[in-house]
Order: structure tokens, then sequence, then C-alpha cells
């Protein structure tokens, strides 16, 4: 299954001053299998799982030499590493703190070797640690968004359609059904790779449900990792309550009655550390950086994966088959879970940004903008909801509070349409937004800018 991971290592490895790489995400998100199909186009491929070779961390005891290392790397493999023609792949490297620091001397001392590293709950070592920051290229390996879905189903042609529409090419209502239909079935299995290939190989929602219930169970077993921070139990409460509440800001309360919000806190930030959950902060949207605006204290939260998600809350795919709007009661929080999932991978995977909301508390009102995004510079508001332009409430408020912001959108499954500043966009094309962006009103030199006439469809 070809994903736009595989293309970037690709660029990397071709990379005259490249660093070493270090892949950072949740478990089983295919971090280690994009390494292992990159080694395929070296000449020789050496893997050091400190997993499952605790042993190997005895390599970086006497010294961080990475000379010495690879010699002894050599004599344990019995393989030649040649620099440029080789790939040394450090696998669970949290296992091994002191590899990660020796990433920036393979970096000044080897930089023609390739040297990749990955490692799932690499979080809780970094902190302790000196991270060799400007000698290491980050990557956040995320699930597999909706485009690559379509992919790894082997429809590319429909991928790259979709890649080219917008306003000024509006799908028909054919296809835009037929999108839809697919966006559904995403919308259940989601984008974890062990989950996706179960299906394409199987063609069953059993089998790929039952390869989530195993990923999750995984997972349970990592909070034992975490229990010098927090109790387990605590851990455990967060993590089957947060696909219930996407789309909520988060009360402790809520989440668990009998415990005391410092507890649900220390949990929500272990289970944001393992990258199974993300917060969505509150922002004032004034500008961009987002952040500058942000509150600690003020913000929701969305899960890893919309088709974990789904499967922690019990949903089978007979009824989600049959419930045909995704604006209706839970279903609405799935759509708010998978537009926060593609606005995260919209500005690459070497880059980590966060996710960020607006609110307004006023006496006898409140409004609320599910997400605000950046793109070049400025800001987007992005409301998720059905129904009429006029009905964005919201999102007329914040577009006037800010009159400088020149576009707002309304994602759902609704084909593209235009009402002032309001566009909307369909759900599955909010992983070209910033094109879209860009030739609708993003620039005020675009002919169809938000004080244009010449494109107003409602």
């Amino acid at each position: 299954m070809e994903r736009e991971l595989d293309n970037y290592l690709a660029e990397w490895a071709k990379k005259r001053n490249r660093k070493p790489l270090l892949l950072r995400g949740a478990r089983q998100t295919g971090k280690s299998h994009a390494v292992e199909k990159l080694g395929s186009a070296f000449g020789n491929y050496i893997c050091i799982n400190f997993e499952k070779t605790p042993s190997s961390g005895d390599l970086f005891v006497q010294d961080l030499d990475p000379k010495r290392i690879t010699r002894e790397i050599e004599a344990i493999h019995e393989q030649e590493i040649r620099p440029g023609q080789s790939l040394l792949f450090l696998d669970e490297i949290q296992n091994c703190p002191s590899a990660v620091t020796a990433l920036r001397y393979f970096y000044e001392e080897m930089p023609e070797l390739h040297v990749a590293a990955a490692g799932s709950l690499l979080e809780f070592e970094l902190e302790k640690i000196s991270v060799p920051v400007g000698r290491v290229e980050f990557v956040y390996v995320r699930p597999f968004a909706f485009n690559e879905f379509l992919k790894a189903l082997g429809r590319d042609i429909l991928a790259k359609q979709i890649a080219t529409y917008g306003p000024q090419n509006v799908p028909g209502d054919p296809v835009h059904s037929k999108i839809l239909s697919l966006l559904r079935d995403y919308l259940f299995i989601g984008g974890m790779p062990g989950v996706l290939k179960r299906f394409t190989e199987d063609n069953s929602y059993l089998t790929a449900a039952d390869e989530q219930e195993n990923i999750l169970a995984t997972y349970r077993v990592d909070f034992n990792k975490y229990c010098g921070r927090a109790g387990t139990e605590q851990i455990s409460k967060v993590f089957e309550t947060v696909p219930r509440i996407i789309g909520r800001k988060v009360t402790y309360s809520k989440i668990d009655p009998d415990s005391k919000a410092q507890q649900a806190k220390r949990a929500i930030n272990l289970l944001e550390q393992a990258h199974i959950v993300r917060r969505v902060r509150s922002t004032s949207g004034a500008g961009v950086p987002l952040a500058a605006g942000a509150s600690e204290k003020r913000y929701k939260l969305v899960f890893l994966d919309v088709g974990l998600m789904q499967h922690l809350m019990g949903t089978r795919y007979r009824d989600w088959a049959e419930n045909r709007d995704l604006f209706s009661g839970n279903t609405g929080a799935v759509a708010e879970q998978f537009v926060g999932q593609e606005l995260a991978a919209l500005n690459g995977i070497n880059r980590d940004p966060g996710l960020y909301y607006w609110d307004r508390a006023a006496r006898g009102s409140t409004a609320e903008v599910d997400y605000l995004a950046a793109i070049h510079g400025r800001v987007v508001p992005v409301e998720v909801k059905a129904g009429a332009f006029g009905h964005l409430k919201s999102l007329h408020l914040f577009l006037s509070t800010y009159p400088s912001v020149p576009l707002g959108i309304k994602a759902s499954e609704q084909n593209f349409a235009r009402s002032g500043r309001i566009m909307a966009v369909p759900l599955y094309s909010l992983s070209h937004l910033d094109k879209i962006y860009d030739s609708v009103g993003g620039c005020p030199r675009m002919p169809f800018c938000p004080n244009s006439s010449s494109y107003s469809k409602k």
C-alpha cells in the first residue's frame, strides 16, 4: 500500500545534505514498515531493534563514536556498512536513549551514511534526554488519510480527480455520491495500516474490526508503562471516554466524576505524549501563529484515528451503514474527528502543527467555530456542519469579528458552493484545502475573491 510517507522517505534518501531521520507517532501507524520498504532500495539494509534485542543497547555504552559503533554492527550482523549504499535503521529507539543522542554524531562524523530511527513511545524518553535539535530530521507518522485510503483500495484515478476539484471544477452528482460512499467506509475502517491491510485482503468489515480491537488491546497493554506517572485505571477511563466527547470542551468531571481534575489532566497529557489523543486548543483567532493566542485551559480532544474511535464507541457496520446522516447525534462527532485528522495532516509529515478552535462566551449567548487552520499566513475558520449557509451563526460571527479574514469554510457532505465569504467544501476535499483556498479566497488578486460577484452559488 503506497502512502505519502513512502515518497517522503525516498526523497530524503536522495538528499545530499540529509540528516538522520527520526520517525515519531503512535504504535501501529506503520513507521517500521515504511523504513523496511525504503531499505529494499539500498545495497544492504541493517535493522537493530532495541525492543527485540535489548543487548543491542550495549553498543552505545562505551561511547557514541559512530565509526566504532558501525564497525561493531558490521561484526555482529556480518554485513558491510557502506556510506551512501547502506541504510541503518534503529527501531524502537526509545529503549536505548543514548542511541538518540548518538544520531547527532552520525550526522556530524558520518553524514554520508543513511540512518533512520523510530520509536512508538519515544516522547517519554525525549523529555529526559538532550535531543540533538538541528541535527535530526523529524517525521510525524499518522494513520492513512482519506486520499491514501482510496489509493490503497486501488482507486488511484478517483484520488487524482479529487485533487482537481474545487468551485471551478465541481464534481457531478453521481461522482460526488460515489466518493461520499467511499468516505463512509473510511469513517468506519479508518486509516491504521494493519486494519486497512486486513480490509483490502479480506474485503470484510468484520475482520477489519477484529484488527481494530487488536490495536486497541496493544494500547491498553502500554498503559502499564505509564504507571509511574498516573494510574492505569485513570488512563483507561480517559482512553475509553475521549471518543464520546469529541467536539466538546473538556470538563474533567465529565470524564471521571470520581477523580480529581489533576489526575484526569495528567492522564490526558500521557495519552497525548503517546500520540493517541490530540488537543484542540481554544485560540483568539486574531492572527497567526494561532498558538500565540491559544489557551492551555480550554480545549477539546480528537482521537488518533476515526476507525479506532468508532470501534471504541461500539459502532457496528450494519448500524453505521443504515444511518445515512453524518451530522445526526454521535455521527456529528465522527465528522468532526475526521476533519481534525485531515487538518492535522494538511501541513505535511515533517511538521506537527497544533489544532485550534475559536469560541466566545458572552452573556446570554455562546459561539464556537470547530477549527481554525493557518494557510499561507492567514487564518481560515472551518465549521463542520450540515444545513444552509444562513444557519452558520458562529462562523458568521467570527467573520464579522475579523473582517480581514477572506474566507470561511463549511465542511460537510454538501458539494462545492459559495455564499459571500463562506464556501462549502465537501469533507473529502479537505486534504486539498490549501489549493482550494488559493484558487478562491487566499489571494485578493484571484478571480473569485470574497468581494467578487462573479461566483455566488447557494
